[in-house]
């Protein structure tokens, strides 16, 4: 048996360093992990109030600089440059861009079909084993006939395995991009992609084989922001959300986050880009829907630190939930909170089948998610396997028709979300965990 097992929970860095949260990981600053070439020249974003100045690009030209990418519409553009301040104006502001690590698995583990549990249930395909599937109603709402039919939803990630039996049929190749210059295809060595297994969770394709998506029928217009490690630029993943938005997405999911200090160099500018750009995916009709992360951190006291892009006003910012010991009952409660799971009532929008592992007992990893991987399918855990599940039901949501406004499509959501914890919005459920209504 072919199997991977990793638990690091030192998850995502802190952009900008030192973010006053209890047990937070260390980061030595805003260029750790920065773009530069070494030669004094490096990467800006020049992030500017409505639109970039006209005649932007001849300005760089002038400067004898590189204009690498550039979205006029909302005033940001990336620069290659040793001289930054040249772009310092009363409405654009500069910040070196930076990568830092995104995304975390938390835990996987591949599938081995012969180490099944005790009691199998209704063995139809690998669906029997997507418990998270029937915590948020998804099979009623397919009867119903509403199956995602209609949707498109952009998944912003790492490589994917484009190849894949359960995605194919699914996938707008025409649409789907790289950002990262590395190519879409998932690459490496290590067998378990983050992205295939988002976007698995989603629409894997309901076609007799394998697993099935919470929206088996939606449209995926995958789109690489992160390489295949989890590590990503800002400017990347803004790029990413302006272009999902541009190309009609319906939903934009992404099982990504990071942290961002205010008060520390460069914090402050990155966080207003971000808020700009996601509002601007709003007015297109996109309805943006996050991670809340994976360090147990309550988001209600993080000081002047927020982990983006979940919390930020425009996104759903989505926590983790988890079922204990499902390979042996197979009825249990499936709406625990996941252990590692970031909260908050002021953050958490909604609660959504994360899966857990933190369990000291065989089978333990029936608790954790299944979906595609690269050329397999794996069990992950973490708030990105709980993203998907939400962006799902927001697919299914779309599909019934009429009102597709992001507004409407959340609305929709808070009203058929399941209340739990205390009444009303909790700090580990937000409005709810995430429902189709059925």
């Amino acid at each position: 048996m072919n199997t991977k097992y990793v638990a690091s929970f030192a998850l995502t860095a802190l952009i900008a360093g030192g973010c006053a949260v209890e047990g937070a990981p260390d980061f030595d600053g805003p260029n750790a992990n920065t773009q530069g070439t070494g030669s004094g020249v490096s990467k800006y974003m020049v992030s500017c109030t409505g639109k970039l100045p006209n005649g932007f690009a001849g300005t760089v030209a002038g400067n004898g600089d590189t204009l690498l990418h550039s979205m006029p519409n909302v005033g940001l553009a990336l620069v290659e440059t040793a001289n930054p301040t040249a772009y310092e104006t009363k409405k654009c502001e500069v910040a070196e861009d930076v990568s830092i690590e995104w995304v975390d698995p938390g835990a996987t583990f591949e599938l081995d079909q012969e180490a099944n549990p005790p009691s199998q249930g209704d063995d139809e395909g690998l669906f029997w084993m997507q418990w998270g599937h029937d915590a948020v109603n998804a099979p009623e709402a397919w009867n119903a006939g509403v199956r995602g039919q209609g949707a498109r939803v952009a998944v912003l990630d790492t490589g994917f395995d484009l190849a894949h039996p359960d995605l194919v049929p699914n996938i707008n190749y025409a649409l789907s991009v790289d950002f990262t210059g590395e190519g879409l295809q998932y690459t490496l060595p290590d067998p378990f992609s983050h992205g295939t297994h988002t976007a698995g969770t989603i629409a894997a394709a309901d076609n007799g084989f394998g697993t099935i998506g919470v929206a088996p029928d939606a449209e995926l217009v995958l789109i690489k922001v992160l390489s295949d490690e989890g590590y990503g630029s800002f400017y990347d993943i803004m790029a990413g959300i302006i272009y999902a938005a541009d190309v009609g997405s319906d939903v934009i999911s992404m099982s990504l986050g990071g942290y961002v200090c205010k008060s520390l160099p460069g914090g402050g500018k990155f966080l207003s880009a971000l808020n700009r750009v996601v509002n601007y995916a709003g007015q297109q009709g996109s309805l943006v829907i996050a991670s809340a992360g994976n360090d147990g951190y309550d988001l209600d006291h993080m000081q002047d630190c927020e982990h983006v892009p979940s919390d930020l006003s425009s996104v759903v910012s989505t926590s983790a939930t988890a079922p204990e010991g499902w390979a042996y009952d197979m009825n249990p409660d499936l709406d625990l909170p996941a252990h590692y799971t970031n909260y908050g009532q002021s953050e958490i929008a909604f609660a959504a089948p994360g899966g857990d592992y933190d369990f000291p007992y065989n089978y333990w990893w029936y608790d954790m998610v299944l979906s595609t991987g690269n050329n397999s399918w794996y069990w992950s855990a973490g708030t990105s396997m709980a993203t998907p599940h939400a962006a799902g039901i927001a697919a299914l949501i779309i599909s019934e028709g009429g009102n597709t406004s992001p507004a409407h499509v959340l609305s929709e959501m808070r009203k058929r979300a399941d209340d739990l914890g205390k009444p009303g919005k909790d700090d580990y459920y937000g409005k709810g965990r995430v429902s189709s209504g059925y």
